[in-house]
């Protein structure tokens, strides 16, 4: 998303492209909801998460080519002149793919970002899930030294919702996003979604030239399918 002016054809394939990627996810944390005895702890969901990837991918778009890669490194950006601290750092989830339009062939490569976070009922008293869930989710994609979608107008969380009801856990995360200097999130017309998927919408201003960002979060009801 660089240049002189908007590249519609570039801007285009980017929503055709954010639009499937938004279904997958969604798609796949259903399926992620009807397996038996999950993980509690945020590596294990990934991982199973990351099957369901695949699978919804085979099942709403047979002939995508494209997978999600897990614990994958930020990638390099055009505008660094040296490796950065934000490339040691690994974002959950990428879909990465080559942008046909954009004629500088340094900056093709787009990628979308989604970072996983539980919610719920602190674990312990030092491991706050709702404050954690913008301390080390949503931050990231707002920090310098993380810079997770540094160069892109739209990326994705997923909270993996345990326990707790979900006005209370929306409220203490938007405590939180209001003392880190972020707006709050928003929820979907749809309104929550008990037993299913809840989808919040979120802009958040940031150091970058690509800002503000838009982050869409899908919220899993997973209470009640946990082991410890």
């Amino acid at each position: 998303m660089t240049g002189e002016g908007p590249n519609l054809p570039s801007l285009n394939a980017w929503n055709r492209r954010i639009k499937r990627f938004l279904a997958i996810l969604n798609r796949a944390l259903e399926l992620l909801q009807m397996e038996k005895d999950l993980p509690t702890a945020e590596i294990g969901l990934n991982r199973r998460l990351y099957f369901c990837l695949l699978q919804a991918t085979r099942e709403l778009y047979p002939r995508e080519e494209l997978a999600p890669a897990l614990d994958c490194n930020d990638q390099p950006d055009p505008d660094d002149e040296a490796r950065t601290t934000r490339e040691d750092k690994r974002p959950d989830f990428q879909w990465v793919y080559i942008d046909r339009y954009e004629p500088d062939p340094l900056r093709c490569c787009r990628q979308f970002v989604v970072e996983c976070k539980r919610l719920g009922s602190p674990p312990r008293s030092n491991w706050i899930l709702n404050v954690n869930y913008v301390d080390h989710g949503v931050w990231r994609f707002v920090a310098l030294e993380w810079g997770y979608a540094k160069g892109f107008p739209a990326a994705a969380m997923v909270g993996y919702w345990q326990s707790m009801a979900p006005a209370d856990i929306l409220r203490e995360v938007n405590d939180t996003s209001r003392k880190r200097g972020l707006s709050p999130l928003s929820l979907g017309r749809r309104g929550w979604q008990v037993g299913g998927i809840s989808r919040l919408d979120h802009k958040c201003e940031r150091p970058f030239p690509v800002s503000p960002l838009l982050i869409y979060h899908l919220w899993a009801d997973l209470r009640g399918t946990s082991i410890a």
